[in-house]
C-alpha cells in the first residue's frame, strides 16, 4: 500500500531507485548531404547506424535512439538532425 502512494505522488517508496526517465530520440540524416565517413556508425553508444550499400550512413536502429545528440554535433556534413521525444509519444511508462 504504502509503494501505492509513493507511486501516485512521483516518489520513490521506501528501500527502492526511483525510476531512471530514458530519453528517446527521433533521429534523420539527410543522405545527399553524407560523404560517408563513419563517425555516427563508429561512435554510437547505441549502434543505431549502419552503412547502407552506397557507402552511406543509414539508420538501422531507430528505436535504439536515446537522443545523446553525440551524431548530430560531430557529423562534419551537418546531415543529422535528432529531434528529442516524450515518453508519452514513443508509448514508454508515464
Amino acid at each position: 500500500m504504502e509503494q501505492d502512494a509513493a507511486a501516485a505522488s512521483g516518489e520513490a517508496a521506501p528501500g527502492l531507485q526511483p525510476r531512471r526517465r530514458v530519453h528517446r530520440g527521433r533521429v534523420r540524416i539527410f543522405t545527399n548531404w553524407c560523404k560517408g565517413c563513419g563517425l555516427c556508425v563508429a561512435f554510437c553508444p547505441q549502434k543505431v547506424f549502419e552503412f547502407n550499400g552506397g557507402g552511406r550512413a543509414s539508420v538501422a536502429h531507430p528505436d535504439k535512439c536515446i537522443a545523446c545528440d553525440w551524431c548530430r554535433l560531430h557529423c562534419p556534413d551537418l546531415a543529422i538532425t535528432v529531434a528529442h521525444v516524450d515518453e508519452e509519444e514513443t508509448g514508454g511508462p508515464a
